[in-house]
């Protein structure tokens, strides 16, 4: 079955304030592993992939710089070798209805070079990152949701044992999935924010 076409159930988030729908073989890792308060995190082992929704502050740059501000920091944080964006957009309230009309969201696609936990540079795997940004200004708080797909697995990596190494193609239909995942992501309790 294609990724496109992959049913999507909804899960709450942060207690039931916010939900998204996602595919079901994204497994939630605060089951596994404990998880910042900020955070919601999902995995697919059986290719590496994770979805991560978290809120952040406010962060003092303009609309137009934020998502890609976002993913180089994003970079920083990872340790990643390498970043580079290959395409960005505004969205729009119909790409992500249920948050307030007037907040500003964006979607960035782009790779980094990073190595799992604390793996040597060497082991480093190449990995398409797919992040929107939601700006709720109102609250002095984004909302950060990034896909993580590897499209090259070093032989050195961790995940080379379970995924195996060389060249992936989950990240081919990764876009799809993001644009119908964000679609669904609706806020319902505001008092989350503070």
């Amino acid at each position: 079955m294609s990724q496109s076409l992959e049913p999507l159930q909804t899960v709450p988030l942060f207690g039931g304030a916010a939900e998204i729908a996602l595919p079901p073989r994204l497994a939630d890792v605060s089951n596994v592993r404990p998880v910042p308060d900020n955070q919601e995190v999902y995995t697919d082992p059986n290719v590496d992939q994770s979805l991560i929704i978290e809120i952040v502050e406010h962060v003092d740059v303009p609309d137009s710089d934020s998502a890609q501000h976002c993913f180089n920091d994003l970079a920083s944080v990872s340790g990643a070798g390498m970043q580079q964006i290959e395409s960005e957009a505004i969205l729009s309230l119909q790409d992500i209805p249920g948050v307030p009309p007037d907040a500003y969201k964006a979607i960035v696609i782009g790779e980094q070079l990073v190595a799992k936990g604390r793996q040597a540079t060497h082991a480093a795997n190449r990995v398409q990152v797919i992040l929107a940004i939601i700006r709720l200004k109102q609250v002095s708080s984004e909302v950060l949701i990034t896909l993580n797909t590897p499209v090259f697995v070093s032989s050195s990596s961790a995940a080379a044992q379970d995924i195996g190494a060389g060249e992936k193609a989950h990240h081919l239909m990764a876009p799809s999935l993001m644009r119908r995942v964000i679609a669904t992501f609706k806020i319902i309790d505001y008092s989350l924010f503070g």
